[in-house]
This record gives C-alpha cells, sequence and structure tokens, in this order.
C-alpha cells in the first residue's frame, strides 16, 4: 500500500477550490449552461452530478477541509475485493461522525476522500488503484475556462479580481458586476449571485462556518460494506475470525455485521 501521488501534485489547496466553485456557483443563475453548477451552503459546496461525477469540499474548524466525491469513470476504489477504507490513517480532527454517515449514506457515490491541514493526505491506496480526483477536478477547471476564455481577457481579470474578493472575503457588488460586464452580461442584476456570496460566507463581515474538529477515531469504527461484491470477501474474512454472518434468532444469536466492516443503510444515516 501507498499513498496515491496525486495527493501531493494535482490539488489545489482547499481555498483555490473554494473560490472556483464559488465564482461557479455565483453565476449558474445567469448562465444557461448548467454544467458544472456547485450548491453552496454555509461551509461546503458540492458540484452537481451531471453524468461525470462529482466533487465536493467542506471547512472544518481551524482552517482545515475535507474534499470527496466520484468520478464515474474512475470509481478503482470500489472494486477492490474488500470494500476501501477511505479514513483509514485520518488524523484526530477529522469530524469523524460527520464522515462515517457520509459514507453510509452516499454509498458508491464516494470513491476518493482527502484531508487538508497545510497539506492534502489520504487515506492509503495501492499504486495501481486511480480514484478518479485529478480527472473530475481537470474537468471541472476547463468547464470554467470555458465560461471565462483565456488568459489576459477582461473576464479573465475580473474573475481573478473576485476570486481573490472570495479568498478575502471581500466580496461586493462592485466586484460581482465587474465580471458579469466582462461576459456581457451588462445591466444584470448582481443580486443573485451576491445572495450565493452570503450564503457561502465571504461577503464583508460574514463568517464562514466549518464543522466541528473531531476529538480522534471513534473506537469500533466500522468501514461502509458498498456492494454485494464485497460480500464474499468480507463473509471470508470474518469466517477466518470465526465470525459467521447470518440472521440471528433466539437459538443462534449469529452476528449480523462481520467484523469492522458495517453494511449501508441510507434511511438511517445522518444528513451530510
Amino acid at each position: 500500500m501507498s499513498y496515491d501521488p496525486s495527493v501531493r501534485t494535482d490539488v489545489p489547496p482547499p481555498a483555490e477550490l473554494w473560490a472556483r466553485g464559488v465564482v461557479k456557483a455565483m453565476l449558474a443563475p445567469y448562465l444557461d449552461d448548467c454544467a458544472g453548477r456547485l450548491h453552496v451552503d454555509g461551509g461546503g459546496l458540492r458540484t452537481e452530478d451531471i453524468g461525470n461525477g462529482y466533487w465536493a469540499l467542506r471547512w472544518v474548524e481551524g482552517g482545515r477541509a475535507v474534499l470527496y466525491g466520484y468520478d464515474n469513470d474512475y470509481p478503482d476504489t470500489h472494486i477492490q475485493d474488500l470494500p476501501a477504507d477511505l479514513l483509514a490513517g485520518g488524523p484526530a480532527w477529522l469530524p469523524w461522525e460527520w464522515l462515517q454517515g457520509l459514507l453510509v449514506k452516499e454509498g458508491w457515490s464516494v470513491a476518493f476522500l482527502r484531508w487538508w491541514d497545510g497539506s492534502w493526505a489520504g487515506a492509503p491506496i495501492p499504486e495501481d488503484v486511480d480514484d478518479g480526483l485529478p480527472i473530475i477536478l481537470a474537468d471541472d477547471a476547463v468547464s470554467l475556462d470555458g465560461i471565462i476564455g483565456e488568459d489576459g481577457s477582461p473576464s479573465a481579470e475580473a474573475l481573478g479580481n473576485l476570486m481573490r474578493a472570495v479568498t478575502g472575503g471581500t466580496v461586493d457588488r462592485a466586484a460581482v458586476e465587474a465580471l458579469l460586464a466582462s461576459l456581457d452580461l451588462h445591466g444584470s442584476d448582481a443580486r443573485e449571485a451576491l445572495d450565493v456570496a452570503a450564503r457561502a460566507g465571504v461577503t464583508r463581515d460574514a463568517v464562514l462556518p466549518g464543522l466541528p474538529a473531531g476529538q480522534g477515531e471513534p473506537s469500533g469504527r466500522r468501514v461502509p460494506v458498498v456492494n454485494d461484491d464485497h460480500l464474499p470477501a468480507v463473509t471470508a474474512m470474518a469466517a477466518r475470525e470465526g465470525v459467521r454472518i447470518g440472521e440471528p434468532t433466539d437459538e443462534a444469536p449469529l452476528a449480523t455485521v462481520p467484523p469492522r466492516f458495517c453494511f449501508n443503510v441510507p434511511e438511517t444515516a445522518p444528513a451530510p
């Protein structure tokens, strides 16, 4: 096992991802093309799943962040014999309960997960496994480039100014209207974009919310079993450890989940 090199080389810092995502969400009300739109909710954003997959970012107190998502062409972490433990080796500050609920609720829809505390890190995965993160982020960047145009253009300059305002938490009407004007959206009411900025916590005097930091990995944490293809390997592991899996009865109180794993139960999982 080794760490995916893309953890270090292909993933921008969360502030850059956040600025790019918030700006795209601000532009969505003014553009006909819905590809790559994002939903912003306080300290988190998530792209729409338009067939290729999605990525999502959540801030955690202390300037930390978690990044997760799924690329339809590279769900390699889900085709291993055993379910991938995307939280293996995670630091104490991770919002463990929130992430566990997310992984149970989302099931197949989380194939990569990274955490940031000055640099990106993630669970060790085999060298030949591609979790799809660099691809989905590259596609998202291309979609924004298609909206803005070439470097050096008025729209690219206005975009840069607005992204810096997002990062600094100083978004105002002037910065929004400058970008709208550069995209030939003169006269468009900036109110909807400013509403998105306010929800994102990037306007002046706004406070960017974040998930509370965790206090360490919970004892007895279990890895969700994503699909039926994992059951043979999981059952065999349980048998090697002397645990027989089945429905409990009064005569034979069998284990209903194998050791170190849990079955996804979306209807009872907490919402992300």
